[in-house]
């Protein structure tokens, strides 16, 4: 009589992309972009705003605050208004 085991993989999960509304410096450009990391958002749109420079800076839309950690990122609620700077562009009301 033996014992048979059956173990069943399972994938590790990944994190829900979660919905973040992103603009240009100039607000003239808005794009809905889907990411679960700042990594990922970040990635996303440079691919989006067809942006080859390498430095950009990740602003909330509504008060300029830099959004620069993945805390700070995770903490975003859905639908948060961000805005993409590149280098030398500064945030404006």
């Amino acid at each position: 009589v033996g014992a048979i085991t059956k173990q069943a993989l399972f994938p590790p999960l990944t994190p829900a992309g979660r919905p973040f509304r992103v603009s240009n410096a100039s607000r003239s450009r808005r794009k809905g972009i889907v990411a679960s990391s700042l990594q990922e958002l970040i990635r996303k749109t440079l691919d989006s705003f067809f942006i080859s420079a390498g430095r950009i800076t990740m602003v909330l839309e509504e008060d300029g605050t830099v959004v620069d950690t993945e805390e700070f990122f995770k903490s975003l609620d859905d639908n948060t208004h961000l805005m993409v700077l590149e280098k030398g562009q500064k945030w404006t009301a």
